[in-house]
């Protein structure tokens, strides 16, 4: 019996999903049967043969399963309705699992009898790239808390464990589809998850490592992140049931005082032509998104 289903949402990044698997392959310690579960997002299924490949080499067993409905949270149902293990891990296709990866995410969960464990997740740059302090921090999810403190808050799902039974009850479509092209839906999730009394708890030694393109070091894109992603906070208060009214309004009077406060200082250190300018803008753009969240004002991130 499978214990543990690994689920890989993928769109049109071979060369990444092969590293994805092949670190989920070379586990090591894990004392119980797992099984790893690649869902293909791309329409064409051009991860098929990329799949097959592997396959026949492989020790762990693997397979491959196709969702041509666009967006992460249709990939990411189709990954829930797939998997046949107790416990179910996401690792996203553009991330590499430590060796110790699954046995400490195993320990912890059971250690903690949590509905849900949550490990760090380290970036990878390119060798050419030069990064500064800011784009580290920016790519980095780590809680900083010892393995099993209880978390009352969290987003990314990208590097988790989480009991299929307890976490998705069956539920149909357990991430929102109709955050499937702009993301958000794994905090959607996990608050409502929280909202239910689930247990969230940290696992330090459960790491993973995400490979971040040049493209996405651009002062562009990390702005347009940094909207995006506050954007979330403040729209997850209004998805959830009941509402969090309040909450939302706390947000928003946080956003309005961010763009105030950080707008006219990175716009001047900008045209001083000062590298600090970027992560005051940042937090400018982050106000602006926790005020300017409505759904129609999303920006799509995934294709």
């Amino acid at each position: 019996m499978t214990s543990v289903s690994i689920v890989i949402p993928t769109y049109r990044r071979p060369e990444m999903l092969r590293r994805a698997i092949a670190s989920c392959c070379a586990q090591q310690g894990v004392g119980a049967p797992f099984e790893i579960v690649v869902v293909d997002n791309d329409p064409t299924a051009s991860a098929r043969g990329e799949v097959a490949a592997i396959v026949a080499a492989s020790a762990v067993p693997l397979r491959y399963v196709g969702e041509t409905r666009p967006g992460i949270s249709h990939a990411r149902n189709t990954g829930v309705a797939a998997a046949t293990g107790r416990y179910l891990a996401f690792l996203d296709d553009d991330e590499e699992a430590a060796p110790g990866w699954l046995a400490a995410f195993l320990a912890a969960i059971a250690a903690a009898d949590a509905d849900a464990v949550i490990g760090p997740v380290r970036p990878r740059f390119p060798d050419c790239a030069a990064v500064d302090a800011y784009r580290r921090k920016v790519y980095t999810r780590d809680a900083g808390v010892a393995t099993g403190t209880r978390l009352l808050r969290w987003s990314g799902i990208g590097n988790a464990l989480l009991d299929k039974e307890r976490c998705f009850g069956g539920r149909a479509q357990p991430f929102e589809p109709r955050l499937g092209l702009t993301g958000g839906e794994d905090s959607l999730f996990f608050r409502q998850l929280l909202r239910r009394g689930g247990k969230l708890v940290w696992c330090a030694e459960a790491v993973a490592w995400e490979s971040v393109p040049a493209d996405k070091l651009a002062p562009r894109y990390l702005l347009r992140r940094a909207f995006r992603g506050a954007q979330t906070t403040t729209y997850v208060c209004t998805a959830v049931r009941p509402p969090e009214l309040g909450r939302a309004a706390y947000f928003m009077a946080a956003g309005a005082a961010q763009v105030l406060l950080y707008a006219p200082a990175a716009l001047a250190l900008r045209a001083l032509k000062r590298e600090r300018w970027l992560p005051l803008a940042d937090k400018a753009s982050g106000g602006l998104g926790k005020l300017l969240w409505h759904p129609r004002l999303q920006p799509r991130l995934y294709r």
